[in-house]
């Protein structure tokens, strides 16, 4: 079982992740190529929340090929059902489950981003992944580089963004959050039978404009239950957060979010 989702799942919440995979979707089209994915296979998307990931690996297999995403919170699926079936893209589905017990395969390719972070066990849910893959399939995740405590990249400087990255540190620490997966992806993957291939993409999300302000005064929003619940920030701070952030980032900001490590593997054929 996964640990608490940090954000909450609300449609603000899937609205701040569509945001963030417009920044991340150029990174995760990179590496989903770089691993192969291609026409016709048959993809499992782990943790697929709003359906971002499996849009794109969809994108890649077309209509010849099949994406499942699993997410274990029935609103996203819902929601992730709905955009694919407005949008046409019948190869793709989405179904209500945990990637510790994933459902049967044989896969291709098993993808994920920003989603084995919320793993107690992140080996045991990959071992349970590899059984699910196809001997020579691929798998490929995005992980964060979480290294608290950490100077966001931006400009101008902000106080209020450098609490908020304080306030999300302490949030990762009770929550149980996996520090430097990105790092560890690598050996988390050879660890489990998998051939990682090199060369490994360092990516991360940036921002820019009123779109950056928007995103931190989100990130607040989505956080703010877990916040107050273990003490680690005041309401006041939380309601007087969106205009103390507006003053200082302006009108022109960029804010960078990451780093991000891109990793894929490959299963051996006598796996």
């Amino acid at each position: 079982m996964a640990n608490q989702y940090a954000w909450g799942e609300t449609d603000q919440e899937r609205q701040r992740l569509a945001v963030q995979g417009d920044a991340l979707r150029s990174a995760t089209e990179r590496l989903f190529r770089a691993a192969g994915i291609g026409s016709g296979m048959r993809v499992l998307d782990c943790g697929s929340g709003g359906g971002d990931v499996s849009v794109i690996a969809g994108e890649l297999v077309g209509p010849s090929g099949a994406v499942l995403g699993v997410d274990r919170e029935d609103a996203n699926v819902s929601a992730a059902n709905h955009r694919v079936r407005v949008t046409g893209l019948s190869h793709i589905r989405f179904e209500a489950g945990d990637i510790s017990s994933p459902p049967g395969g044989p896969f291709d390719a098993i993808v994920g981003r920003l989603v084995l972070m919320y793993q107690p066990d992140v080996e045991a849910v990959l071992r349970a992944l590899v059984d699910r893959l196809k001997p020579g399939g691929v798998m490929a995740f995005m992980e964060y580089e979480h290294t608290p405590p950490n100077k966001p990249y931006m400009w101008p400087r902000s106080p209020a963004v450098e609490k908020l990255v304080g306030w999300m540190d302490a949030a990762f620490e009770v929550l149980g959050i996996q520090a430097h997966l990105g790092t560890r992806l690598p050996s988390l993957l050879r660890s489990v039978g998998l051939e990682p291939q090199p060369p490994h993409e360092l990516t991360a999300a940036v921002y820019s404009g009123p779109t950056a302000t928007e995103h931190q005064i989100t990130l607040v929003a989505s956080l703010s239950p877990v916040l107050i619940a273990h003490g680690i920030a005041s309401k006041d701070e939380l309601d007087t957060f969106a205009e103390r952030v507006t003053l200082d980032l302006g009108p022109d900001p960029v804010v960078v979010a990451g780093p991000h490590l891109a990793v894929w593997a490959r299963k051996p054929t006598n796996l």
